[in-house]
């Protein structure tokens, strides 16, 4: 059984703020290097974000800022499931 996540729009907002911005400052590294350890903590940072939310505010509101970042994450979903 789910339970429900209870959080307003403002908390979501701010959530998806932080996230865009650790996309773009990944995304920035990435074009730089991909292979780089600047790259590799850029990625780091939106992997332990998207973890933070997740044990915070639950599954669903994980989803929902998951879902407004873009793709960026998708590949960096594929790249946690090869680690």
């Amino acid at each position: 059984m789910q339970i429900e996540a209870h959080f307003d729009a403002e908390t979501i907002e701010r959530l998806e703020e932080q996230s865009g911005l650790l996309v773009k400052m990944y995304q920035a590294e990435f074009a730089k290097d991909p292979t780089s350890p600047a790259t590799e903590s850029s990625r780091s940072n939106m992997i332990a974000l998207r973890h933070s939310i997740h044990q915070i505010y639950g599954q669903a509101a994980a989803l929902e800022v998951e879902n407004s970042s873009g793709s960026t994450t998708d590949a960096v979903s594929a790249d946690e499931q090869t680690d």
